[in-house]
């Protein structure tokens, strides 16, 4: 027998109209304790409303659980990207004119000066 997530449980046929639906719509006692049937007879909790709490509960643990793994990996992705580009920095000609030794490049004047870099070593060899 296959066991399945409790989210990809098949659903449950609804239940067969018994003596109940035949009877006028539930409302609150005075009490406000529980519901009453017109005839008076008090309506049976079934619990159905809990499950769907406890399903609701699950599916926010599971969504929550997806979203930290989803930050978890982006936070992954950035640190290597910005510790490319730092190796990237670490290859470029010392000392730019124009900027100071304590300013680091940005990323896209990072790529500007690699590009520039590239075309200059690629003149030498020609």
């Amino acid at each position: 027998m296959q066991c399945l997530h409790p989210l990809q449980q098949p659903l449950e046929a609804p239940e067969p109209a018994g003596p109940r639906a035949r009877r006028g719509a539930a409302s609150w006692d005075q009490g406000g304790a529980s519901p009453t049937y017109s005839d008076g007879e008090e309506v049976e909790d079934d619990g159905r409303h809990q499950d769907h709490d406890q399903d609701q509960g699950q599916q926010d643990h599971v969504q929550r659980r997806r979203r930290l793994a989803a930050n978890a990996r982006e936070r992954r992705r950035m640190l290597n990207l910005n510790t490319a580009f730092d190796r990237l920095r670490m290859h470029l000609p010392g000392h730019l004119p124009g900027l100071g030794a304590d300013r680091q490049l940005s990323k896209y004047e990072t790529l500007q000066m690699a590009q520039t870099y590239i075309s200059a070593l690629v003149d030498l060899l020609d």
